[in-house]
Formats: C-alpha cells, sequence, structure tokens
C-alpha cells in the first residue's frame, strides 16, 4: 500500500524547520508498505507542492501529524491548527479517495473535537501511534479491531478504546532515510533524538503525562549513542536536540548517554542541547554534559516565590532556583554553554512580591550575561491553557475560562484568550504585557534599521 505522511505546517514559525521525527518512528513500522514523508515547513509554496506530490505518487492513506496547536504566544500568536485544516481541504480536494488518517501530540489533546468538527477526516490515532496506524493500515475495513482510533459509523464518530503505551525501548530506530536529515542542519535544535518518553512529574500546566505517561521508558545508553553515531556518520549531523521534557530524569540515564558519548570518543564531532530539572544539577554533572559535548541547556522551573512554585507543582524550593543562577554565574568551566530559563508571570499562587522577585532574577540574569559574559537567557511568558491539566481546573474554578469554551482556537485572535491570567495580577500583568510590546517594537525597529544600512 502506497502511504504518505505529512509533517504538521507551522506557517510564519520563525525557527527552522524541525526534523520530523515523530513520523519518522511511525515508518519504521510501515516496512511493509510503501512509505514517503512530505514536510511543508521546508516549502516555499507548501499547499501547491504538496498538491503535486499527492498527484504524482497517488498515495491510498495520507497521514497528517498534527502536533502543535499554536505557538503559545499570547503577544504574537499563531494559529496552527488553522494551517492544519487548510491542509486538510488541501488533501481531500486532491485525494477525494484516499484515506486520511490524523494523529500526534495536538490531535491526541482535542481529538473528539477534531474528529466531529472535520468531517474530512476518516481515521484518528490516539496516542502514541506507531503501532496503532500499523495495525489501523491492515484493517482499514474493520478499525473497531484496533485499538486506540476514531473512526466514523454511520456519520457518528466511535473511539474503539484505549490501548496499553508502547515499549518505547524496545523501538527499531526511526526511518530517517525517508527524510534525509541534512535540510534540517541549519537548526541548533532542528534535529532531536529521543531518549525516553514519559513524565514522572506533576507540574501543574503541563498534559504531557496524560499523553505519554508518567512512567519511564527509557533507551539503553547504548542503543541512543548508536543512533548519534548513525547522524555523524551517515549524515554529518554535528548539531540535535535530545528530545525529552527532562534528560536527567533520573540522573544515572543522562549520565550513563554522555559517559558512552564520550568512550566512542564522539564529544569533540557534535554539540547537543537538551532539557534539564533543576533537581541534582551539580557543577560535577554540568561539566560531565559540556565534556560530553553539550552546547546547550534550557530548565523550566517556571516560577521562583514559594507560592507560585507551589501552585504549578514543581517540588522545588526558591533557593533551587537561585542557587542554578549561581552556578552558571561562578562556573567558568561551563561559560560556553547557552542556558535558558524559563518562568510563568502569573501563576494561580503568585503575588505582586513574587512577581517584583521574578522580574529582579531576570535582572540579575543580566548583569550575569553582561559583566560575568555568561550566555544566560531567562525567558517570561504566560500559560497556555490544556486540557488534562490541573491549572484548567483552576481557571474554570476561579471563572477565568468558561467550562463551555473550547481550548481550540477559533482564530488567531482567540488564542490569545486562552491564557492563564491571575485574577488578583490584573494591573501588573498589563504593566508587563506593555513593557513586553514595547521591547519587542523597539527590537523590530532596530533591527529594520540595521538591515537598511547593511542593504
Amino acid at each position: 500500500m502506497k502511504i504518505l505522511l505529512v509533517q504538521s505546517y507551522l506557517k510564519g514559525d520563525v525557527f527552522p524547520p524541525v526534523y520530523p521525527l515523530g513520523i519518522s518512528y511511525v515508518a519504521s513500522f510501515l516496512s511493509r508498505h510503501e512509505v514517503r514523508i512530505y514536510d511543508p515547513n521546508l516549502s516555499l509554496n507548501p499547499t501547491d507542492d504538496l498538491t503535486k506530490v499527492i498527484q504524482d505518487y497517488h498515495p491510498q492513506v495520507i497521514g497528517i501529524s498534527l502536533r502543535n496547536i499554536d505557538n503559545q504566544s499570547r503577544k504574537k500568536p499563531l494559529n496552527y491548527y488553522g494551517d492544519f485544516q487548510d491542509l486538510l481541504h488541501t488533501i481531500k480536494k486532491t485525494a477525494p479517495s484516499a484515506h486520511i488518517i490524523v494523529g500526534g501530540t495536538g490531535f491526541s489533546m482535542f481529538a473528539r473535537e477534531i474528529m466531529d468538527t472535520n468531517s474530512e477526516i476518516n481515521y484518528g490515532v490516539y496516542l502514541e501511534g506507531e503501532e496503532t496506524l500499523s495495525e489501523l493500515v491492515d484493517n482499514l475495513d474493520q478499525p473497531d479491531k484496533v485499538k486506540g482510533v476514531y473512526y466514523r459509523k454511520n456519520g457518528t464518530v466511535c473511539y474503539t478504546g484505549s490501548r496499553m503505551l508502547p515499549q518505547f525501548e524496545k523501538f527499531p530506530a526511526p526511518r530517517r532515510d525517508i527524510v534525509n536529515p541534512v535540510p534540517y542542519k541549519s537548526g541548533e535544535a532542528s534535529i532531536g533524538i529521543q531518549t525516553q518518553r514519559g513524565c514522572p512529574l506533576h507540574c501543574a500546566y503541563c498534559n504531557y503525562p496524560a499523553l505519554n505517561g508518567n512512567r519511564l521508558r527509557s533507551r539503553s545508553p547504548e542503543n541512543v549513542v548508536n543512533e548519534v553515531e548513525a547522524l555523524v556518520h551517515t549524515y554529518g549531523i554535528q548539531h540535535f536536540m535530545f528530545a525529552d521534557s527532562l534528560f536527567n530524569r533520573p540522573l544515572e540515564h543522562a549520565a550513563g548517554i554522555c559517559k558512552e558519548i564520550i568512550r566512542r570518543n564522539l564529544q569533540d564531532k557534535i554539540n547537543w542541547m537538551c532539557w534539564l530539572d533543576v533537581r541534582g544539577v551539580t557543577k560535577d554533572f554540568l561539566h560531565l554534559l559540556k565534556n560530553a559535548g553539550c552546547s546547550g541547556i534550557s530548565f523550566s522551573p517556571d516560577g521562583l516565590s514559594t507560592s507560585s512554585l507551589t501552585s504549578l507543582g514543581k517540588g522545588i524550593k526558591e533557593r533551587d532556583v537561585w542557587n542554578l543562577l549561581k552556578l552558571i554565574a561562578t562556573d567558568p568551566l561551563t561559560k560556553d554553554i547557552k542556558f535558558i530559563i524559563t518562568m510563568f508571570i502569573n501563576s494561580p499562587g503568585e503575588t505582586y512580591f513574587g512577581m517584583i522577585k521574578m522580574l529582579f532574577y531576570k535582572f540579575v540574569s543580566l548583569i550575569v550575561k553582561k559583566i560575568l559574559k555568561r550566555n544566560i537567557n531567562v525567558q517570561v511568558g504566560w500559560i497556555r491553557l490544556e486540557p488534562d491539566t490541573e491549572i484548567y481546573n483552576i481557571a474554570i474554578k476561579q471563572e477565568i475560562i468558561s467550562p463551555a469554551k473550547s481550548l481550540l482556537p477559533a482564530n488567531t485572535d482567540d488564542i490569545k484568550n486562552l491564557f492563564y491570567l491571575n485574577p488578583s495580577l490584573k494591573f501588573l500583568d498589563i504593566a508587563v504585557l506593555t513593557m513586553a510590546s514595547i521591547a519587542e517594537s523597539v527590537k523590530g525597529k532596530i533591527k529594520q534599521k540595521i538591515i537598511g544600512r547593511a542593504s
């Protein structure tokens, strides 16, 4: 059977295209079929090019990965769900007889609603789709035999029931031979390697445990570094990212991967980035990461005050967040690493004093950056409300959002209505948003002047 897998389209995204790792894993389970992958994010004319691919290839099944609903930006929102719907219309128009299957993280978050409002979709794959899609394409006439599938019967959307999460640690390697990683080399974090799935944490704003389970399913360090080695030797890839929610949970797993990289003498050939949990991060561990080729680390304490950290369910203390900044500022051996620390501006437990402390933390980080020459960026943003999260339940109780209000954006402007905004911090929130908008405007004008002079 001819199968075409289509990556999510992120129209307007300012970052380099991200390698379609998810559907490359899906493709590895479709070895008995002829599979092609199309990524519209690499094209200057994505709609025309997709039409041409379909007309030339004549696929019987077209699978679409809906990874992101929007860019989770309150200041400059982008509606990726709208882009997905445009893509869906193009596919249905070009290949009216093809079976259209949709999956991916974004789909799974809103599976029933997306099926109900997009009649072009024949089947939906819920949660991790590698095994499910493989079984579904062999049972298109009897989808009820496959667990984890949404399908239509007599005009009604049906669901076949949940299935066990797959044993990720036993997965075959993603099919990078179908989509060459080389065109994605320009982005520091554009090519991902997934070492594990699942998250044992209980952050109040995050639905990752609902989507991938709270039990970690980890690949062995040897298996992970085999993939690293293949990227280096087969494709000449030097920059990549460990695409785990938290690379250092557990700490021994991350350390094992780093030691295996060093054992194989790969550290001087690669530069990689990762997300880390603040807990367990010591000077020795950071040195191990650097010695294994790490060039960028992101942390998400997401708050600073005790009240905000408690409301977010982070399980860390204010001193942990300050100790992280101290470690970055005082350790000369990690001076070349790019550090990003993300925080939310007005979590449910936040106070005026807490927000002021957070802004002071950002101010201190700027001193560390300018005076001590550390590559550090503290990013402050807002919580995008998502289903299956405690924050969403809190927002309903506080009447910040109506339970009848869909978290799927109706349009781009509607995205701005889908963030948690602490009622007691309304005026400070407006002030921060105004300052952020002014800063963005000034940055844009400076950039235009520089471009104008260069031209």
